[in-house]
């Protein structure tokens, strides 16, 4: 035999040895794929733990800052508000500023978020924590100022604030332990 020859046996048997590989491959991939079809739904045998007494769950609808309060309000279904035409109080509409999940550590720097507020700005604040203490909120540029602790586990602390005007600054401090903090800075129109 010639090179020329020995080059095509070698070519020949490198492309069968591929085409091998690729079946091999193919033959794999369908064995090792998930099953389709219809999956049973996963069956829990725990009980669902009950509210805590006194707990007021509050849902905060997103399109209009509005508060529903306790078992009567759905969360899957849209809230309407009726108001007779020419009726005065326009339902206020809501647009998300800042969001905002970080981890606060005890003893570490506080979270500072800050945005522009006109004087006479209308906010709403919604801040919840998980953790092992609870975390204190400061709020700086609105009236009253108010300084609130949101309860890790507990309900989301609400803050309606009016803007004084300049910068609305609001500070989050872990207290007693580490937190998982959720907060979000709505302007209400």
């Amino acid at each position: 035999m010639d090179a020329r020859t020995d080059d095509r046996w070698r070519g020949g048997l490198l492309a069968g040895l591929a085409l091998a590989a690729v079946v091999a491959g193919a033959w794999w991939w369908r064995q090792a794929a998930p099953a389709i079809g219809p999956v049973s739904a996963a069956v829990s045998s725990a009980a669902p733990s009950p509210a805590p007494a006194g707990l007021l769950r509050v849902v905060v609808d997103a399109e209009d800052g509005h508060l529903v309060e306790g078992p009567v309000a759905d969360p899957d279904q849209p809230l309407v508000f009726h108001r007779e035409s020419g009726a005065a109080g326009a339902p206020e509409r809501s647009e998300t500023i800042w969001a905002d999940r970080s981890h606060l550590s005890q003893g570490g720097p506080p979270l500072v978020r800050q945005t522009g507020a006109e004087m006479g700005g209308r906010y709403l604040l919604v801040a919840g924590c998980v953790g092992s203490g609870p975390v204190t909120i400061q709020v700086a540029g609105a009236d009253g100022a108010p300084e609130e602790r949101a309860d890790c586990g507990g309900p989301p602390v609400l803050l309606r604030l009016t803007a004084v005007g300049g910068t609305l600054e609001v500070r989050f401090t872990a207290d007693d332990g580490p937190a998982d903090l959720d907060a979000h800075l709505s302007v209400l129109s």
